[in-house]
């Protein structure tokens, strides 16, 4: 007769418990590889926005920033959709284009909240406008990683920070800073396409 292993509740509670974290930690583990590459990109389109800062004249702002933003929403949803397909995440069914539309939707958001900021506010310092973004993406990293990815409360951390140290110790340099502290954002993206 053939011994039958018998788990108490408590053991196949356990059990079940054990493969839910897995699940997460794997599920989490995927989205780090894929907002790798995503925070990557953006890293190369903030540092191109910002040396366009920094050279042009404040009139050629808003349009430089708006191409380029164009440029990395394309250029995101592209990459989750390739990188989810590689990495069995994408689903049946327009699902992959349901999160695209969600990516693109947010992006939308914040892009139009900078705006609604800029027109209310009106910054009378050029400094405003280099800082701001980094503080709203620094924050928007860290409320990430408070509530579903812990990396990016780092990522976010750091970004905030630098942004600070460069407003309050170069704020002459400030749009170059901003472009050269653009690749902790690029290390940052190696940092989670490597999780």
């Amino acid at each position: 007769m053939e011994d039958v292993m018998v788990l108490t509740k408590d053991e196949a509670a356990a059990a079940l418990a054990e493969i839910d974290t897995t699940t997460r930690r794997s599920g989490m583990l995927k989205g780090y590889r894929i907002g790798g590459p995503i925070l990557m990109l953006w890293s190369v389109i903030w540092a191109l926005g910002y040396l366009n800062m920094g050279l042009l004249p404040s009139a050629f702002w808003s349009w430089t920033w708006f191409g380029l933003d164009a440029i990395g929403a394309i250029g995101s949803v592209l990459l989750a959709q390739r990188l989810k397909g590689q990495a069995g995440v994408a689903g049946k069914g327009g699902r992959a284009d349901v999160t695209s539309l969600r990516m693109l939707g947010g992006m939308g958001v914040v892009m139009l909240f900078v705006l609604a900021v800029f027109s209310v506010l009106r910054p009378t310092d050029p400094a405003g406008y280099l800082a701001f973004p980094g503080l709203l993406v620094g924050t928007i990293y860290a409320a990430v990683g408070v509530f579903l990815a812990r990396r990016y409360l780092l990522i976010g951390a750091v970004m905030f920070a630098l942004t600070l140290i460069g407003f309050y110790a170069f704020k002459e340099y400030l749009a170059f800073w901003m472009a050269s502290a653009s690749a902790a954002l690029f290390v940052s993206g190696v940092w989670l396409a490597r999780a």
